[in-house]
């Protein structure tokens, strides 16, 4: 008899898993699925199915409705019993600290975002216990405007720059000040009693890109995030590539061709090189004719270096100003010859260049695929990401929701029960 018992639960849980996953297959737009749906896609009976589900709407994953699927009238007769995924019945954090700034996004168990907040750190240098404090402040309000409670967040995912361990500790160096060493995981959890986890922003960036960015399909990826600095996430064969300590994604070796370095990015190369540029046509007193080399630059930042911004210098090259792609041109020979030296060991199908520089994709792409071409015999894809700056949250989401899937839906643990 106990044998018996315990088969049974485990049947009624087997059952029931079965059910959560085809439920959360499901798009937003076409959530429910009546019981004949539900019969069909498990090979399971009537009863089965209800009593299934029944089981998941009384822990609070499933809702059930009458009457309706997919919006539309289920038809005559005995009303059909309609069952669709909660995805409120619980929520994720992801968290995308910068030096520059740090970005919140709130998301619901589909990852749809319901509440977002950036702050900029006026100060890149601020230390790491104010950076630390306001990161915190920041998520806490977000939750909060969101109208949630601590115990309907189940997961918070953390990225920063930088190899960090299994512990959530910053390792080696970072683009942070003052963050190597620091404990993220344990900051965060104060403010938090869900699972904190960290990751490195590139790998993030990554996982991103392959969720919901142009790298979907892809298996052998190297996405560049190359904002400020250089860094990167790999896969190969669909899995991502970590090395020891967590620590694949170092470009150092781009001390040891000539004057370049891991922290120099795009946006700042080209920024740069940009206002070098702009002070050189200042320089030369009276305003050069339309057409000049730098003119456009020139206008669009009022003559003034310290104005220049790696968006300036793509709209100048938009307009065809010569001296501005030139300067775009150089600014992106760290970047073409990471993605040359990573092509040459790994074999890439597809290089996604991410961070806010891909909304420069039109004028951006075409120079580096050219300088990729007199690197490497053999050139992959090169793409912008659709994600843009928002890509390293957008992977602090889908690694939120797999926590909370292993804490809270594998198990089919309770969900956490609205106010």
């Amino acid at each position: 008899m106990p044998g018996d018992i315990a088969t049974s639960a485990l049947a009624r849980r087997v059952n029931a898993a079965r059910i959560l996953a085809k439920l959360r297959e499901r798009p937003a737009e076409r959530a429910e699925m009546s019981s004949g749906d539900l019969m069909d896609a498990t090979g399971m009976s009537r009863p089965t199915v209800h009593a299934a589900a029944h089981h998941l709407v009384e822990l609070g994953w499933v809702r059930e409705s009458t009457d309706r699927v997919d919006g539309r009238l289920s038809g005559r007769g005995r009303p059909s019993r309609v069952f669709s995924f909660a995805a409120t019945a619980g929520y994720v954090l992801g968290i995308d600290i910068g030096a520059h700034s740090v970005r919140v996004v709130v998301a619901d168990l589909r990852g749809a975002f319901v509440a977002e907040a950036r702050i900029a750190f006026g100060d890149p240098s601020v230390g790491p216990e104010q950076r630390i404090m306001r990161v915190r402040k920041l998520a806490v309000e977000v939750v909060r405007t969101a109208g949630l409670r601590d115990e309907q967040v189940l997961a918070v995912c953390v990225g920063t720059s930088g190899p960090v361990d299994a512990d959530g500790v910053v390792q080696q160096r970072t683009g942070i000040p003052g963050f190597l060493g620091v404990d993220l995981r344990a900051a965060l959890a104060r403010d938090f009693s869900a699972r904190v986890c960290v990751e490195n922003d590139c790998n993030l960036a990554l996982i991103g890109e392959r969720w919901r960015g142009c790298a979907g399909t892809s298996q052998d990826v190297v996405c560049l995030l190359a904002g400020e600095r250089l860094g990167v996430g790999m896969c190969t064969g669909g899995t991502l590539v970590r090395g020891q300590a967590n620590s694949a994604r170092d470009l150092g070796f781009l001390s040891l061709m000539g004057d370049y370095s891991r922290d120099d990015g795009i946006a700042r190369s080209v920024r740069e090189r940009g206002a070098s540029l702009v002070a050189k046509v200042a320089a030369r007193g009276a305003p050069p004719r339309p057409g000049t080399p730098g003119a456009e630059l020139r206008t669009l930042t009022d003559a003034d270096p310290r104005r220049v911004s790696a968006r300036d210098v793509f709209e100048a090259v938009r307009r065809g100003d010569l001296g501005a792609a030139g300067a775009l041109e150089e600014g992106l020979e760290a970047a073409a010859r990471a993605i040359a030296t990573l092509t040459m060991l790994l074999a890439p199908e597809l290089v996604v260049v991410t961070g806010a520089v891909a909304g420069a994709g039109d004028v951006l792409l075409p120079p580096l695929r050219r300088r990729l071409t007199d690197l490497v015999p053999r050139v992959p894809r090169v793409e912008a990401s659709p994600l843009r700056e928002h890509a390293v949250v957008t992977g602090a989401v889908r690694l939120a929701l797999d926590t909370a899937e292993t804490d809270y839906l594998d198990p089919l643990a309770p969900a956490p029960r609205a106010a």
